[in-house]
C-alpha cells in the first residue's frame, strides 16, 4: 500500500472539504461519497473518499446527521472554508451598477443612505441586511440652522460631519424675528463648527456665562437649544434592518423556539446593535459563523459585516445576517462591495457640504 505524504493527504482533505461545503450550500442536502465521486474529478475511489470524509468527521469539520446519510459541514468546517478563500469574488459589474442606481434614486440625507444600504444588502443576498449608523455624539458639528415656523416655534437643523441630519422643533417663550435667528445661527456656527457634538452643549453653556447683558435675548435661545437639542445623553445609534421576513426561510433552525428567539432579537435590535458596535471597534471585515457568536440567540446564523468610513475614520458597520449554509465568497464580496460604494457616497456628501 502506498503511503501518502502528510502534505498530500491534507491537501486532498482540504479540497474534499471545500467540495462538500460547496455542494451542501447549493443543494441543502447531506453530501455522500458517491456525489463527490460523480460530480468532482478528484481521481479518487469511493473507498478513499469515504475514508477521507470519515477523517474530516473525526476532526470536527463534518457531521453525519443520520447513520445512513451523507455529511454536512460544522461551524468549524465553514470557518476553514472561509479562511481558505484565497481570492474573494469581486462583485459583478451588473450588480454594482444596480446598487449605484438604487442610491442615485434616493435623497442624499444620511437616513436615506442607511435605508438604501440595508435594503440592497437584503435584496441581493436574500438574507437580512444590517447597517449601524454613525454615533451622533462622537461626530463633529458641520452646520446649524434655525428656521422660523411661525409664532413661538422654530425648527433647529443640525448637520454633523458624517452627514447625519437631526431636526428638532423648539418652542420659545416669545417669537424672534428671522434676522435675529440668523444672527444667532451665525454666532453658533462661528464658535462651534468642527466641535464634537458631545461637547457642544457644555460649550454653549460656557458661552452663556460669559455673555453680555444686552445679548440676553439671543443667549436665552441658545440656552434653550442646549437643553432641548444638544442633550445627546439619550441619543442612540440607529440600526437599520431590511429583509427580516427572510429569517423564516433560514434552513438552520431545528425548532420553532430557535426561530422565535431570533425574531425577537431582530425586533428588539439592542443585542445586534451591541454586537455591531464591538465589530466596529475591531475594524475591517468580520465573519462570525454559528457557534462563534458568543450569544446563544445567534448561534443558528452567520454574520458577515465590515466597517464603512468617512475619510479615514470608520463611522459605522454594515453587513448581512443569514444561515450558516450561505455562499460565503459571494456574501463577503457583496458586503465589501457595498461598503466601498457607501464610502464613496459619504466622501462626496462630505465634499458637497464643505
Amino acid at each position: 500500500m502506498r503511503i501518502l505524504q502528510p502534505e498530500t493527504l491534507e491537501n486532498r482533505k482540504r479540497k474534499l472539504l471545500q467540495a462538500v461545503i460547496y455542494q451542501y450550500v447549493r443543494t441543502a442536502k447531506p453530501v455522500g461519497s458517491h456525489v463527490i465521486v460523480d460530480k468532482y474529478n478528484f481521481g479518487l475511489s469511493s473507498a478513499t473518499v469515504r475514508s477521507l470524509l470519515s477523517d474530516l468527521e473525526k476532526e470536527g469539520y463534518l457531521v453525519q446527521p443520520h447513520t445512513s446519510a451523507g455529511r454536512v459541514p460544522t461551524d468549524k468546517g465553514y470557518r476553514f472554508y472561509v479562511d481558505s478563500l484565497l481570492e474573494v469574488q469581486t462583485m459583478a459589474g451588473a450588480e454594482e451598477e444596480r446598487i449605484r442606481k438604487e442610491y442615485r434614486a434616493r435623497s442624499k440625507e444620511m437616513d436615506d443612505v442607511m435605508i438604501s444600504t440595508s435594503h440592497m444588502l437584503s435584496a441581493m443576498s436574500h438574507y437580512t441586511g444590517m447597517v449601524l449608523s454613525p454615533r451622533l455624539d462622537t461626530t463633529l458639528l458641520r452646520r446649524l440652522q434655525l428656521v422660523s415656523l411661525g409664532g413661538n416655534q422654530i425648527l433647529v437643523v443640525i448637520v454633523s460631519q458624517t452627514g447625519s441630519i437631526r431636526h428638532r422643533v423648539v418652542t420659545l417663550n416669545r417669537p424672534l424675528s428671522m434676522d435675529r435667528l440668523t444672527y444667532i445661527s451665525n454666532i453658533l456656527n462661528e464658535r462651534l463648527k468642527g466641535m464634537p457634538l458631545s461637547e457642544v452643549r457644555t460649550q454653549i453653556l460656557d458661552h452663556i456665562e460669559a455673555a453680555e447683558q444686552e445679548q440676553e435675548e439671543a443667549f436665552s435661545l441658545v440656552k434653550e437649544l442646549a437643553r432641548e437639542v444638544f442633550d445627546l445623553r439619550k441619543s442612540e445609534q440607529e440600526l437599520y434592518l431590511d429583509g427580516k421576513e427572510n429569517i423564516v426561510d433560514f434552513p438552520d433552525f431545528d425548532n420553532v423556539s430557535q426561530l422565535s428567539t431570533l425574531l425577537r432579537v431582530v425586533e428588539e435590535k439592542n443585542l445586534l446593535t451591541s454586537i455591531l458596535e464591538k465589530e466596529m471597534k475591531k475594524g475591517g471585515l468580520t465573519v462570525k459563523i454559528g457557534s462563534e457568536n458568543k450569544r446563544p440567540e445567534l448561534r443558528g446564523v452567520s454574520l458577515v459585516s465590515t466597517t464603512y468610513k468617512m475619510g479615514d475614520n470608520a463611522v459605522g458597520v454594515l453587513g448581512i445576517m443569514g444561515p450558516r449554509r450561505m455562499e460565503y465568497a459571494r456574501m463577503i464580496s457583496l458586503v465589501e462591495g457595498v461598503a466601498r460604494i457607501v464610502n464613496q457616497m459619504l466622501g462626496r456628501m462630505n465634499t458637497e457640504m464643505e
